[in-house]
């Protein structure tokens, strides 16, 4: 709280208890639930047990010694706790006047030594951005934006993860139709989205025809290697079930035909032409999917074949060139992107495994390799440091074929991914679901002797979101992208603002602001351990718990000031000299506002220290809450004299500003109209 109050009051108890009882103690403060309890109460007990005399007592001494001032009224003794009335006047005057005196209310440079990467997003660069992304993204941005608002350097990178397994086929897809000069349909990203989906298909459906070509099961109806039907499906089970020599394999197969089928089949509905057009190309110029793809793949790889290459980075670039401008949707930037081909094109990857295994840190399994995470963790003081109780499981970081995954790649990332920025810290936000890759990063460095470096870093991690009535799968083209929420969303608010006498620009931007603002609160104001269900049509609603409601109260406050001038009243004059207003608090929703409003810059610092920016958002909402009970108990331009009037004028002015500092944390836009 307040450091010229609330510290202040809190240091003179302390400074009492230390010289009447020789103890150094750290009392702790709260708000009670009750006015008539006071404005501040401090619990004496554990003072109590720790010098073995009664509350009453310690409080009865304090009492005795405590020198008053002009903002505390009065102090009782009640049941243990010490409870201080302030003068709401004076402090309503202090708190006043230290926001419209600051520039930005709250911020300050206490971080102003800090150098910070943040990575969000980092998501898949073959497919557009969905609701699941999102969360990342403006968690990520949030917590850069907390620090950037207390001073500190940040640096927002996105890790693109172009090695997959799942990319080279949709790199094989995209160049057959761009050979055949067929364009895209859609905004890049979905384009690419599309090919995705149905590449993966088409290559899973060969596969698993190639598997059953080895058991001699061929269909005579079989028209392609890249399409099933409820015929061929019959005939596979049918065949299977003669065999009865592996079930369980045989019952992997069967279940595997019927979910391709289903894919496929709804595929064929959401993208027919696109899923002719490509299942045509293959059966005239790809013979063997699974043959090309691994080439593909081990060209972009090694770095060395510069066709695959220059054809793997169209692809990614595209998409990422999709899902920047759906960020920016979003007021989410990025300053720099890495790409993990790169890092594996240094050949780091071949030593760090090298060196690894000659400390005896990996597991042999044939040709796979795992890291033993657990003896690198006891052995080297991680679990000790990190307080982990359990046994960290060993992870796979190359696989039966031989092949390094992609942990190996982000060990090798994070050897110098901080001098990337000269940064002191590292926070990865990453889906709860990387735990084990994430930690597994971090005992790693442990093991390659670079135990400062994984001290550094952190994996911020969170819960996944869903959407009422809805499901996500991206092999299936089935998901609700970013876009399109930010869509559903405008179309929202456009039907409440048909009936709005405003321009089509001016309308345009609100349906713009408030969609982003609505989005983004959603996802902000649930913490970020519990799982987002996300409810369009409640997230854009202006009366509830949402990011149009805080808009909402910024417009409305600005209002009160723009009409100040018909009641001959100079607002910036008045701000220019409030420290000549008597202030003159009369009802509770004066001081409860003021009270919140003081809290500003000490929420914003405990939001960071535990990084947690539902703090911010849901505080937000506390005091817009404050502002309307405000706005209907204390009449403003209407006040019934002098100095409720200035006092009024000045809550709200510093209300604008409140929401201001508010809204530039969780990047949320201010609007003069709704």
């Amino acid at each position: 709280m307040n450091s010229r109050i609330y510290d202040s009051i809190k240091k003179q108890l302390n400074e009492i208890l230390q010289k009447k009882y020789n103890i150094k103690t750290d009392l702790v403060w709260s708000k009670p639930h009750s006015s008539d309890l006071g404005d501040l109460s401090f619990p004496l007990f554990n003072v109590a047990k720790e010098i073995s005399q009664s509350p009453h007592d310690i409080g009865q001494e304090i009492l005795n010694s405590f020198s008053k001032n002009d903002i505390i009224d009065k102090i009782e003794l009640k049941g243990g706790f010490l409870n201080l009335f302030l003068n709401q006047n004076e402090f309503a005057k202090s708190t006043l006047l230290d926001i419209i005196s600051a520039e930005v209310y709250g911020k300050s440079d206490t971080r102003k030594n800090e150098r910070i990467i943040v990575e969000h997003t980092s998501a898949n660069p073959i497919s557009p951005l969905h609701i699941g992304n999102i969360r990342n993204s403006i968690l990520g941005d949030v917590i850069g934006r907390l620090y950037k608002f207390l001073g500190a350097k940040v640096n927002f990178r996105y890790y693109v993860n172009d090695l997959g397994r799942q990319i080279a086929p949709v790199i094989i897809g995209y160049f057959l139709l761009k050979e055949e000069k067929v364009k895209p349909d859609s905004k890049v990203d979905i384009w690419i989205g599309k090919i995705y989906a149905l590449m993966n298909t088409f290559y899973e459906i060969f596969q698993v025809k190639t598997e059953l070509e080895k058991l001699s099961i061929v269909s005579d109806s079989q028209s392609s290697f890249y399409e099933l039907d409820e015929t061929e499906l019959e005939f596979y089970q049918n065949e299977l079930s003669k065999l009865n020599a592996d079930p369980q394999r045989d019952e992997r197969i069967v279940k595997q035909l019927q979910k391709l089928v289903r894919v496929q089949d709804s595929l064929k509905e959401k993208l027919p032409q696109l899923y002719l057009q490509l299942k045509n190309l293959l059966d005239s110029n790809i013979k063997d999917l699974d043959d090309l793809t691994n080439k593909y793949l081990t060209g972009y790889l090694n770095g060395k074949d510069k066709e695959i290459k220059e054809k793997f980075r169209e692809v990614t670039e595209n998409t990422l060139s999709g899902h920047t401008e759906t960020l920016n949707l979003y007021n989410i930037y990025h300053d720099d992107f890495d790409w993990e081909s790169e890092v594996s094109w240094t050949g780091e990857v071949d030593r760090i495994l090298s060196q690894l295994d000659n400390k005896g840190f990996l597991r042999h399994d044939g040709q796979a390799l795992l890291l033993k995470n657990d003896v690198i963790a006891s052995k080297l003081g991680f679990k000790e440091k990190y307080n982990i109780n359990y046994e960290i499981p060993d992870l796979i970081v190359v696989n039966s074929e031989g092949i390094a995954l992609y942990p190996c790649r982000d060990i090798a990332y994070h050897l110098n991914k901080l001098e990337k920025f000269d940064a002191d810290y590292c926070i990865n936000v990453i889906g709860k679901d990387q735990q084990l890759a994430q930690l597994s990063v971090r005992t790693a460095l442990y093991g390659l002797g670079e135990q400062k470096k994984a001290d550094r870093i952190s994996h911020y991690d969170y819960e996944i979101v869903t959407l009422v009535g809805g499901r996500m799968a991206g092999r299936e083209f089935e998901y609700v992208t970013c876009d399109e929420l930010f869509t559903l969303a405008k179309n929202e608010i456009n039907t409440i603002l048909e009936s709005r006498d405003y321009s089509a620009e001016v309308k345009d931007e609100i349906a713009r602001k408030v969609s982003t603002s609505s989005i983004r609160y959603s996802i902000l104001k649930i913490d970020p351990q519990k799982t987002v269900t996300f409810d369009a049509k409640k997230a854009v609603d202006p009366n509830e718990n949402t990011g149009p409601f805080l808009q909402y109260s910024y417009a409305r406050a600005l209002n009160i000031l723009e009409k100040a001038p018909k009641k001959d009243i100079i607002v910036d004059e008045m701000i220019q000299s409030a420290k000549q207003i008597n202030f003159n608090i009369k009802k509770e929703a004066e001081w409860k506002i003021i009270s919140i409003m003081e809290e500003l810059p000490f929420v914003i610092n405990r939001a960071l220290d535990l990084l947690k920016p539902d703090i911010v958002a849901n505080y937000a909402y506390s005091l817009a809450s404050a502002f309307h009970k405000f706005y209907d108990a204390c009449p403003v331009l209407q006040a019934e004299d002098k100095d409720s009037l200035e006092t009024r004028i000045t809550i709200v002015h510093s209300f604008v500003k409140s929401l201001e500092s508010l809204f530039e944390v969780m990047g949320i836009d201010t609007l003069e109209k709704m």
